[in-house]
């Protein structure tokens, strides 16, 4: 049995360190939300659906999408996990890997997240294959991305406060063709930058469309919505004047 090394103290300065960087990473991701959000998505959100109008709202949704990635991937999984690690003493800090070079989606799963990769792996994917004698490997692997999406939606869903599904959408679609298809046999520097340029798009797509609902929540309310209202998405059939819109801004 291997039990982890645990540190002799706490480097009380460390932990200030990391802290006071995840509370810049906070401050770093509102000035962005204010400066690159805000003003495109209140005024998308005016308009009824168009597809020129939805194409331009990802691609300027690209920039803070990205930003908004290496902020949240810096303030949790580098400095929120550090500080914690460090105040419990655990000497493993082995939370990533090098997920930026990553020539693959299946190396990419495997090193954006070890803590959520390595418990997936074993409780689900390892316990899957144990109870169906190692018979059903790809849907051990189905399994493995429903778990993982349905959690990911879920804590999104509490914390907008509406039903959207379109981060599960995405990862049980081309989440799951993408691992099949960016494999571990693709290597070369262009396999990267597809794997980036991919992340790029469904980062735009997940900040364009949540942002959209959001504001319709926000203009269009419901007084007694159904079960049904609740969901259907609010945006697909939102529509209000700008100068209402701007009233209540």
């Amino acid at each position: 049995m291997c039990f982890s090394v645990r540190n002799p103290s706490v480097r009380w300065s460390y932990v200030a360190t990391k802290l006071l960087q995840v509370l810049g990473c906070l401050f770093y991701a509102y000035y962005v939300f204010v400066r690159l959000c805000i003003p495109q998505f209140r005024s998308v959100s005016m308009q009824l659906f168009d597809l020129r109008v939805m194409v331009l709202c990802i691609f300027n949704s690209i920039l803070p999408g990205a930003l908004i990635l290496f902020l949240a991937f810096f303030a949790f999984l580098h400095c929120w996990l550090n500080a914690f690690a460090e105040m419990l003493r655990f000497g493993d800090r082995m939370f990533y890997q090098d997920w930026w070079n990553s020539t693959s989606f299946a190396n990419y799963y495997r090193t954006w997240n070890v803590v959520v990769h390595d418990w997936l792996y074993y409780y689900v994917y390892r316990d899957f294959l144990w109870m169906t004698q190692k018979r059903f490997r790809a849907t051990a692997m189905f399994v493995v991305f429903t778990v993982s999406a349905v959690v990911h939606e879920y804590v999104l869903a509490v914390c907008f406060g509406f039903f959207y599904p379109v981060l599960f959408c995405l990862f049980m679609c081309f989440g799951m063709m993408f691992n099949f298809i960016l494999h571990d046999r693709r290597t070369g520097p262009v396999w990267n930058i597809i794997v980036w340029t991919a992340l790029f798009l469904g980062l735009a797509v997940l900040l364009c469309l949540y942002s959209q609902e959001w504001y319709a929540q926000k203009y269009c309310p419901l007084q007694e919505p159904s079960f049904l209202d609740l969901l259907k998405p609010r945006s697909w059939t939102c529509y209000i004047q700008s100068s209402r819109a701007a009233e209540d801004v």
